[in-house]
């Protein structure tokens, strides 16, 4: 009889061990399948949205500018005003881009953008990686893509078209000011539409780029985007078999791959500072006096 106990119903010997099925439960929600750690960290959804998105970017914005430096080397007077034509083909590039991936990944298409919201708290920082490889895979793909459309004409102007160079600007203080002023003000439009909800983001960010490149890129190209400058400089140089598009213009290169990241940070620092924690305190003031007003 003592051994049949051990078989009835709820008899339980000193020193048995018990398992404890709530415990279980709640240890197999805690517990994450590894595919789990891989996916948070590639991000594939966020990864093909970017490289998507840039790559459709660099193919308008950077179609405009082979097609409009070949018109201007035939002395076309289609290529009149191909400054006020390649700022708003830039702006309608990135109107593009964002409404085709938007949804999926915030259509940021920039290093500097990513970088941005990372430190403003609206990206998390393992997120960076998966972003700016799509961001800058898809520059490279684009500007491919764009080399191979432009075949038949491109020796017409060489490959270095696609990328930014000094124009007004000589002086390196100069050049370094013009990119990141520029990115600095993108910043701040981006900022303010994603912190305040103004609509539709996709026109006014486009628009926005639009307007910077058509009053800032005469100066030193104002790129702004260190994968859409830096990835067609690499295809060109691919195309040539030679670093000459690295070279030209001395080291400016670095410049807009480099200089933009500083002016990303302290857009949205000042952002942060001077409006979005006005805004929050008026909102608090606001409410205190509501409060005050029911209570008395």
């Amino acid at each position: 009889m003592g051994l049949l106990r051990l078989f009835l119903p709820g008899y339980t010997r000193k020193g048995d061990f018990t398992l404890d099925t709530d415990s279980v439960s709640s240890l197999q929600l805690h517990v994450r399948h590894p595919m789990y750690y891989i996916n948070n960290l590639i991000r594939p959804k966020e990864f093909l949205a970017e490289l998507l998105g840039t790559f459709v970017m660099v193919i308008i914005a950077k179609s405009a500018g082979v097609s409009l430096a070949v018109l201007s080397a035939r002395n076309d007077p289609a290529a009149t005003g191909s400054l006020l034509t390649g700022g708003l083909s830039a702006g309608l590039g990135v109107m593009v881009g964002i409404l085709v991936t938007g949804n999926a990944s915030g259509a940021h298409m920039n290093p500097c953008v990513s970088v941005a919201m990372a430190i403003w708290g609206r990206l998390k920082f393992s997120a960076l990686p998966s972003y700016i490889c799509g961001q800058f895979l898809g520059a490279a793909a684009g500007s491919a893509l764009v080399l191979f459309l432009f075949y038949d004409t491109i020796v017409e102007v060489g490959p270095e078209v696609m990328t930014s160079y000094p124009g007004l600007a000589e002086g390196e203080v100069q050049l370094s000011f013009d990119q990141g002023v520029a990115t600095f003000i993108l910043l701040l439009v981006v900022c303010s539409v994603e912190d305040q909800g103004h609509t539709p983001p996709a026109l006014l960010v486009g628009l926005s780029v639009a307007t910077i490149t058509i009053t800032m890129g005469a100066n030193a190209g104002a790129s702004m985007n260190p994968a859409v400058d830096f990835m067609p400089r690499a295809i060109a140089a691919l195309w040539r078999m030679s670093f000459s598009p690295f070279h030209k213009g001395g080291k400016f290169w670095l410049i807009p791959f480099l200089v933009p990241y500083l002016g990303a940070v302290i857009g949205v620092s000042v952002y942060s500072l001077a409006i979005q924690r006005v805004r929050q305190e008026r909102v608090i003031t606001k409410k205190t006096k509501s409060v005050q007003f029911i209570t008395s």
